[in-house]
């Protein structure tokens, strides 16, 4: 302080005030660092939310969403994690809360899960049957005569590619066998990824699959295989993916778990704008699900997201969960039926309807 003084003394009085001048301001300065650097901050933190997924097309609303900063304006950060069917591995990160939140369709692994105990809920739709041709089943082109046109019976004797042993697809393949007057002693399942089918279709280790999009298209596309039926034919209006929420999601962070729907949901509106209102160019849905979904056929790609039936409510169709379930039930499927109501929970959907409004 002394020698402060001392250089001070040695200045003219002008530099001395200047000197002063600056030394408050600096002062000033350091002080309103110092608030602002102890204050709290005023913007919402990221949460992150860890999501199953299968990399299909009924994924675009949840890609849209993540990619416009729909689950950014929630405060939550969304980390997707592969996963090849909807039971199995998934089911269980999501029964132990490994996984916040996953997706697919309703087979007996969620019935047996819940009449287990386990806790995870149906929370919303994300894809269903709709009226153009999305899910479909495709024969090997190599199969038939040229210019011939496959008919139910050609299932006959195939080998038929699932990817699920004992899911919806397996429902599915029921219905189109009895379309066909065949029972499931007439085919060889074969059980594999959807994004290992086109390969398998092409090798001849399979001859018939079941495939959603975009894999379904790009195999007609590039000539591989031909539809036999279109899903809508066999079950028409059919939930084909799911929203699931694990019960420790749910009970630990329920807030998170609204603010992950209202994001979600916006997406799904977004690609149901696009590809069924066409309000939207489906060109820039096109790329951001392509990055995703690791596609580079773009033309295949978009005739497949435009036939993409995204309830832009999320509504679930409770009454066709518990017909299912008594499917699976007189399959073997699942030893134990449970109240339907017990595995469905429809408040965060309907709190993000009530925040975004009905969609009409």
């Amino acid at each position: 302080m002394w020698r402060g003084r001392a250089i001070l003394s040695l200045l003219t009085p002008s530099r001395r005030r200047n000197v002063k001048r600056i030394a408050a301001i600096i002062g000033w300065t350091a002080a309103q660092l110092c608030f602002f650097l102890l204050a709290p901050s005023v913007s919402l933190g990221q949460e992150r939310v860890k999501l199953g997924f299968l990399m299909i097309n009924s994924d675009a609303g949840i890609f849209l969403a993540k990619e416009r900063g729909y689950f950014q304006e929630q405060g939550i950060s969304v980390e997707l994690i592969f996963f090849s069917s909807s039971g199995g591995p998934q089911m269980a990160a999501l029964t132990t809360g490994e996984l916040d939140a996953g997706s697919g369709s309703i087979g007996p692994g969620i019935y047996n899960a819940v009449a287990g105990g386990v806790g995870l809920k149906v929370v919303a739709t994300k894809s269903r049957v709709g009226p153009g041709r999305s899910a479909r089943y495709v024969i090997r082109s190599s199969l038939l005569e040229p210019g011939r046109q496959p008919t139910l019976k050609d299932i006959k004797g195939k080998v038929v590619a699932l990817n699920t042993a004992s899911g919806s697809s397996r429902l599915y393949l029921d219905g189109l066998l009895k379309k066909a007057g065949l029972t499931e002693s007439d085919v060889t399942v074969r059980v594999m990824a959807f994004n290992e089918m086109a390969g398998a279709l092409s090798k001849g280790v399979i001859d018939v699959a079941f495939m959603v999009q975009p894999f379904a298209t790009a195999v007609e596309e590039n000539g591989i295989a031909v539809t036999i039926a279109d899903l809508g034919e066999v079950v028409p209006g059919h939930m084909t993916n799911n929203l699931f929420y694990s019960d420790v999601f749910i009970r630990n962070r329920p807030k998170a778990a609204e603010r992950f729907m209202s994001g979600f949901l916006k997406g799904q509106r977004n690609f149901y704008d696009a590809a069924i209102k066409k309000k939207e160019s489906m060109e820039e849905i096109v790329e951001l699900v392509g990055k995703y979904l690791r596609v580079e056929d773009k033309k295949s790609l978009k005739l497949g997201l435009s036939v993409q039936d995204a309830p832009p409510n999320g509504e679930v169709n409770l009454k066709e969960i518990q017909e299912d379930q008594d499917w699976y039930f007189y399959r073997g499927f699942i030893k134990t039926k449970v109240d339907v109501n017990r595995m469905v929970d429809l408040r965060f959907l309907q709190t993000a309807v009530r925040t975004l409004g009905p969609y009409r």
